[in-house]
């Protein structure tokens, strides 16, 4: 019979982290105690203190390996996109996708619990920075040189989505039934295909600032 594997400190860790997320995404930022996800988990609860401190910084840690994760598969999928619409559809695709794995429910969750916790809340509000540079160059490179680069900041706007997704993420939470986020994606993607033909009209491609040529240096 071959030994039983000796589990290392990283494995420990990892343990933690991953059932601080199970706990978030079931139970709910109210739930999640060093007891619940200790639960989970299957160790004991004292490990957590161990680790991390404190519940608060274990949650911390628990979002920023998710947010490592969710950066580089989206950067991969919104690589795809040439134009607005594209952008939109896989904005959605990815949506989707986060739904089913919990993602935007435990990183709302973690935000809700930060609520009234400021140092927490900049901390929570680095590893959202992490998600929307990524969604701020796939906004870039969507708009390339059309009009509406020079009037939009792609990291305002990474900004607002991100938001609105979490946004929607809590309050579908409350009544899944009668939140209309499927029906308000359907509408994006129908504006993002709407204005991606007004982009490209020669009306507004004649609203881009003729490009100069720098003067030759003396």
């Amino acid at each position: 019979m071959a030994p039983k594997k000796k589990s290392t400190g990283t494995d420990t860790k990892k343990r933690i982290l991953d059932a601080t997320l199970e706990c978030l995404r079931t139970n709910g930022i109210v739930g999640t105690s060093a007891r619940a996800i200790a639960a989970i988990g299957d160790f004991n609860q004292a490990l957590i203190f161990y680790h991390f401190g404190s519940v608060n910084d274990a949650v911390i840690q628990a979002v920023g390996s998710m947010t490592e994760r969710q950066r580089d598969r989206y950067r991969t999928r919104l690589a795809e996109a040439d134009d607005l619409a594209e952008l939109v559809t896989i904005a959605r695709d990815l949506r989707e996708e986060d739904a089913r794995l919990g993602s935007i429910s435990m990183l709302a969750q973690a935000f809700a619990g930060a609520a009234g916790n400021p140092e927490q809340g900049k901390q929570l509000y680095a590893q959202l920075e992490e998600w929307t540079g990524v969604v701020s160059e796939g906004i870039e490179r969507s708009l390339g040189d059309s009009p509406a680069a020079s009037i939009v900041s792609s990291e305002h706007l990474a900004f607002g989505i991100s938001a609105l997704f979490v946004g929607m993420e809590l309050l579908s939470a409350m009544d899944p039934e009668k939140a209309p986020t499927d029906e308000l994606l359907d509408e994006f993607g129908q504006l993002a295909q709407m204005l991606q033909v007004l982009l490209a009209s020669p009306l507004m491609q004649s609203l881009v600032p003729p490009k100069t040529n720098p003067a030759p240096s003396s």
